[in-house]
């Protein structure tokens, strides 16, 4: 007797799917016209933090169900998408292993014998809350450190765009920001905590790279990609520390360049961090919590036109899941503009420090998850 895969995978519902993916820590999803589901890239890469991963229904084939990453291009089904996601966070599985765990979160358990399927209810759940134990006892990961020698070779001066753009030369020396001519790059050092240099990601000028969706990549150097876990870090967190325990407060954006515009605005008083995607990770959650905020503000870019619109609620509704990750231990606020003062894709930063303390002013409050 062995668990029918084909059979188990066959019965998921997208209900199911999205159960899943939320116990493996990031149930964050969007759909499109045709209703595709649409998963953060964190749950296949250990730095993915787009939305680009997704999970197509196909209901008359052999497999009912196939993800698509269109971040590398790979095509894989529900239990590869599992292994994946454990060995992300420490964890080995196995390819039956894998199957008894979709089969034990969605209570969907069907074995087969001499060709025969029969379908049981688990009533035994120490295997996965052993799985879960494991994970919940992964600590903060320590990021491999780069030389600082390699910041030498850039030219130490503010591009005039980001000038242009209301950041002010004192802030980008602070932040180390500099100019990458050979390959026309406004260059972004990363830091850990305690100020190691972790990351360089590049700022592409290039149309081109723009319009390839390369706008922010990690920068490479004679074959070597200066890349880091972007979850598994805060931007700004290294400069902005002292701000955020004293004051109690943290305002969580998604780009480097809104905390650049902050420390522009408030100086010593910045309180605010770039999570460098549109998903707040477990990691993330970990860092924010432990720095004892009372209050932790989510200001996302904007994704909509219409306040009312559909697109506009998805927004609204994908940063609640994000908000109830933290609002069990602090109050949690979301930014949310009602009233046309940002244009779509603004972060709350980018028109400048009134309108932010507007949209502060107004924020709205998250109620604990019932």
């Amino acid at each position: 007797m062995y668990f029918d895969s084909q059979t188990i995978e066959n019965k998921l519902s997208s209900e199911d799917i999205i159960k899943i993916c939320d116990d493996l820590g990031n149930g964050m999803y969007e759909q499109d016209s045709a209703g595709t589901l649409i998963f953060c890239t964190q749950l296949c890469h250990e730095d993915g933090d787009s939305m680009k991963l997704y999970a197509y229904e196909n209901k008359e084939e052999k497999r009912r169900w196939t993800f698509h990453c269109y971040t590398c291009g790979d095509t894989y089904d529900i239990y590869e998408l599992v292994i994946r996601a454990r060995r992300n966070q420490g964890i080995t599985l196995t390819f039956s292993q894998a199957i008894k765990y979709v089969a034990s979160i969605t209570n969907n358990v069907f074995y087969k014998t001499n060709n025969i399927v029969s379908q049981y209810k688990i009533d035994d759940w120490d295997w996965i809350n052993r799985l879960k134990s494991s994970q919940n006892k992964k600590s903060i990961p320590q990021l491999s450190e780069i030389s600082e020698h390699i910041l030498e070779i850039f030219c130490p001066y503010p591009h005039e765009i980001w000038l242009e753009e209301g950041i002010s030369k004192e802030s980008m020396e602070k932040y180390q920001i500099s100019y990458w001519g050979e390959q026309n790059k406004i260059i972004i050092p990363h830091r850990d905590i305690n100020g190691r240099l972790i990351g360089i990601r590049g700022r592409a000028l290039n149309q081109s790279d723009i319009e390839a969706k390369r706008k922010y990549m990690p920068i490479t150097i004679e074959g070597k990609v200066l890349k880091h876990t972007l979850g598994n870090n805060l931007y700004g967190l290294c400069q902005t520390e002292e701000a955020i325990k004293r004051i109690g407060k943290i305002i969580i954006f998604e780009s480097e360049k809104s905390v650049l515009l902050c420390d522009t605005y408030y100086n010593q008083n910045n309180f605010s961090v770039a999570v460098c995607g549109s998903n707040i990770t477990d990691t993330q959650c970990k860092m924010i919590l432990s720095l004892g905020v009372r209050e932790v503000m989510i200001a996302f870019d904007k994704e909509y036109e219409n306040p009312k619109s559909r697109l506009a609620e998805l927004y609204y509704n994908k940063l609640l899941k994000l908000a109830y990750k933290l609002n069990p231990y602090c109050t949690v606020y979301l930014l949310m503009d009602t009233e046309g003062l940002l244009q779509q894709k603004d972060s709350p930063a980018d028109r400048g420090k009134e309108i932010l303390e507007k949209l502060m002013k107004n924020k709205i409050e998250v109620r604990k998850e019932e």
